[in-house]
């Protein structure tokens, strides 16, 4: 190893043991890889909190949303052989997939290979069987198959929005087209050429492997109960690894796929799928592209859930890949130690200077009377819930949340502006021409509009009003309050912030409501669901 490596390592060795037990962290195993060997590889703590077994480099943890990475690797070999094609309609695959959706006609018909590992097609994140709610009675087949019943939040192929169940048909294709199990394909495909010993998909390998990790979770260490180990969401979320197994699977990226995999179908891997005009990071096939320190491009996925966090990610330009599993929930030490090394190892940067937000985090944009600032002005919420208000006052656009302490509306583009960190926003709209959306075009993100201009006049059933639980399996997590609010029916997270977000809702059909992101709320169901997460009704 390099002086650099030693001192850095002799940084984590020192550091990482108090940052477990700080963080409450039952165990770890970090390592850091070049492209022809393993520089250092280590364990920490205890596969399980008080009765658990020493981690050490061979020991299995759920990577969790990780496998994602894997599984478009899986999927990139069967095009590689020709069995697949990433642009064929998965129709051709599995005829007798059907979604439900309000925004178009047939839409399983449009939806491709490269939609689904590509996070394009317009799923939501949950199925009816098998999710991170309710496992349900099923295997991964009756999962995939249920995923039928799901509403799609936009038009297919209209922009990225994170989901595990494109990548849970990818898979599951996998398994129809080759006669075999999903696991026995990728174990035969993936793993043996690489020598990943350490590495299944296998829910019975997994539930009998007495020394793998178990996840950790506050809720239900305080409830008394266990996570489940078996769950159906298997490509999307199901391997199982070791960190030495994982660090081998990066060198395979590091080595550009000789390995395994041709160059140019990595290379198209790697590609942002469907970009915006300009984005230069984001989603490719199963993989994130971002840029964690100035110039330094990082591909990573990460992975969270069941009570494990893990992060994987290689550095092209450094040669160098790093890996960090963990099996506790309540944490982000993960995303922290992979940032840290990163920032260890990359060249001195050269920072960049935002301009200083004015009070209040709000600055005024540029004055125009081209556009129409009235049809841009409202409230955007994302994801992760950040929320971005666009007001316009006196001929001239605010921007008021999120890296937007500075905005400017150009005056070629009407529909263009910047935030704080120099990057370019766009708003977008929908099938019917009103602005809906707004997107970051570095990164290709998107916010969903919430407010009256997108959302007709609704009204709610006064029998359904009132306050719902979210439990994940039996435990609950979340708490929900629906309720009538002027014209629109709203439904919002009830937590410690007094500024909640509350997101409007249309109707669709008998008890049917469609959220402002997209999401549906069906008060028919028994029990009630909301984007397919099963609620319970809080007597008041």
């Amino acid at each position: 190893m390099t002086p650099r490596i030693d001192a850095l390592v002799n940084n984590l060795e020192q550091t990482l043991p108090h940052a477990l037990e700080q963080h409450d962290v039952p165990g770890a195993a970090v390592g850091i890889c070049d492209s022809e060997e393993i520089l250092w590889c280590a364990g920490f703590g205890t596969t399980a909190r008080h009765q658990g077994t020493p981690i050490d480099t061979s020991t299995r943890f759920s990577v969790q949303s990780t496998s994602k990475l894997y599984t478009a690797t899986s999927v990139l070999l069967a095009v590689e052989a020709s069995e697949l094609d990433l642009d064929e309609p998965i129709t051709s695959y599995l005829p007798e997939f059907t979604v439900r959706s309000v925004f178009e006609n047939a839409p399983a018909t449009k939806i491709t290979l490269r939609h689904l590992l590509s996070h394009t097609a317009g799923f939501t994140h949950e199925a009816p069987i098998g999710s991170n709610y309710s496992i349900g009675e099923g295997d991964f087949e009756a999962h995939c198959q249920s995923i039928s019943d799901t509403w799609l939040r936009f038009p297919v192929g209209h922009h990225h929005e994170y989901s595990n169940l494109g990548i849970d048909l990818a898979g599951y294709i996998i398994q129809r087209t080759h006669g075999m199990p999903f696991e026995e394909y990728v174990r035969q495909e993936l793993f043996e050429p690489l020598g990943l010993r350490r590495s299944t998909f296998d829910l019975d390998v997994i539930e009998a492997d007495e020394k793998r990790a178990i996840g950790h979770w506050k809720p239900f260490e305080e409830a008394g109960k266990p996570l489940p180990v078996k769950v159906p969401m298997v490509a999307a979320g199901g391997l199982y690894t070791s960190v030495a197994d994982a660090l081998r699977y990066v060198q395979n990226h590091l080595r550009d796929g000789e390995d395994l995999l041709d160059g140019a179908l990595l290379q198209e891997q790697y590609r942002i799928a469907y970009p915006a005009p300009g984005q230069s990071f984001g989603y490719g096939l199963g993989l994130y592209a971002d840029e964690w320190e100035p110039g330094v491009l990082v591909r990573h996925h990460g992975g969270s859930g069941f009570g494990f966090q893990a992060q994987l990610c290689w550095v092209p330009d450094l040669d160098v890949g790093i890996v960090m599993l963990t099996n506790s929930f309540d944490h982000s030490l993960q995303n922290e130690t992979a940032h840290r090394i990163v920032e260890w190892l990359a060249p001195a940067p050269t920072r960049r200077v935002a301009p200083a937000p004015n009070d209040g985090g709000e600055t005024s944009g540029a004055d125009t009377s081209s556009a129409d600032l009235g049809a841009l002005a409202g409230e955007y919420v994302g994801r992760l819930d950040d929320r971005v208000r666009v007001l316009a006052e006196n001929g001239r656009l605010r921007l008021r949340g999120a890296e937007m302490s500075e905005a400017t509306l150009t005056g070629a583009d009407a529909m263009t502006l910047w935030n704080a960190r120099r990057d370019r926003l766009r708003f977008l709209r929908d099938a019917d021409g009103r602005v809906r959306y707004l997107q970051t075009l570095r990164d290709g993100q998107v916010r969903y509009r919430n407010d009256a201009a997108t959302t007709p006049p609704s009204t709610l059933d006064p029998k359904h009003a009132g306050t719902y639980v979210a439990a994940a399996w039996g435990v609950p997590v979340a708490t929900y309050r629906i309720f009538q609010d002027g014209e629109s029916p709203v439904i919002g997270r009830l937590d410690d912030d007094e500024d909640a977000i509350a997101l409007r809702l249309t109707a669709i059909g008998p008890h049917l409501y469609l959220s402002a992101m997209g999401e549906v709320l069906d008060l028919g169901s028994a029990p009630p669901t909301y984007a397919n997460i099963p609620l319970t009704r809080v007597r008041e």
